[in-house]
């Protein structure tokens, strides 16, 4: 695992395969790290580079000292492509990842060359979500990231996930706990303080593949097919039987819908 120094902090990234074809740069989920991207470098990087970062406080990145909002963590995934020389990169996101790609877009749509939206929504929280982002950091200064794991499986994983795939869900614990008590709360913060992304949706230029679970109760199908709706020429995969963490419950489909869409780009 490699690390890159900015004027803001390091970043510790992932980096694997090479190609021709412009790299893939994918953003993990909350609370999870790059980690998660295990099954798709696995499966992708046999034709194109694949860098997956850890955002600062998850992971093996040193918590930043200042409290950060998206387009912070955006500076930081492009001062790290500068850094690696990527010219255009094919961008995915996760969750949060997918909160941080609208920022990148936001901040450098010229350097993106193909979007994949994974189990996330453009708009801003509702005020009951706002508090309970509230109370969830309250929480994790008090008790530890150890409180996620019982807070959040529920909400990651499908029913049938956390019942009958004990691998998946002893792996995401072990992301959850390898975040720090203050990388958790900042990015907490930012997910809560968000823009929303909704008048972005009709302007995005590229190709742009919008894949989550049916069982997702977080980025809902309904909220999926919205969003891909309002992309100009989006493609839209729903995965059977898959919670929030779509890539790992059902890596085999997603990988598939991945190398499909990738084949144009």
């Amino acid at each position: 695992m490699a690390e890159h120094r900015t004027s803001k902090g390091p970043m510790a990234y992932r980096d694997r395969g090479e190609g021709a074809k412009d790299p893939i740069v994918l953003l993990h989920a909350f609370p999870l790290n790059s980690r998660m991207w295990e099954p798709q470098v696995e499966a992708l990087s046999e034709e194109r580079r694949i860098v997956t970062p850890d955002y600062p406080g998850f992971g093996r990145s040193p918590r930043t000292p200042a409290q950060p909002d998206v387009r912070y963590y955006a500076e930081g995934v492009r001062a790290l492509i500068d850094r690696l020389g990527l010219e255009r990169v094919v961008l995915g996101g996760l969750s949060m990842g997918g909160y941080l790609a609208f920022a990148c877009l936001r901040l450098f749509p010229e350097r993106i060359s193909g979007l994949v939206l994974a189990n996330t929504r453009p708009d801003v929280d509702s005020e009951e979500m706002r508090e309970g982002r509230k109370e969830m950091a309250h929480r994790v200064s008090r008790e530890g990231v150890a409180i996620l794991t019982e807070m959040m499986m529920p909400r990651l994983l499908a029913e049938q996930t956390l019942r009958n795939e004990p691998e998946i869900v002893e792996s995401v614990k072990g992301m959850i706990l390898e975040c720090s008590p203050d990388g958790v709360v900042a990015a907490l913060g930012a997910m809560r303080d968000r823009p929303d992304s909704i008048p972005l949706l009709k302007e995005i230029p590229v190709p742009t593949l919008v894949i989550g679970g049916e069982d997702d109760a977080v980025s809902t199908p309904e909220v999926m097919g919205e969003m891909a709706d309002e992309i100009p020429g989006a493609s839209h995969v729903t995965l059977a039987g898959a919670g929030h963490l779509s890539n790992l419950e059902d890596p085999q489909r997603f990988n598939e819908a991945m190398e499909d869409f990738l084949a144009d780009l």
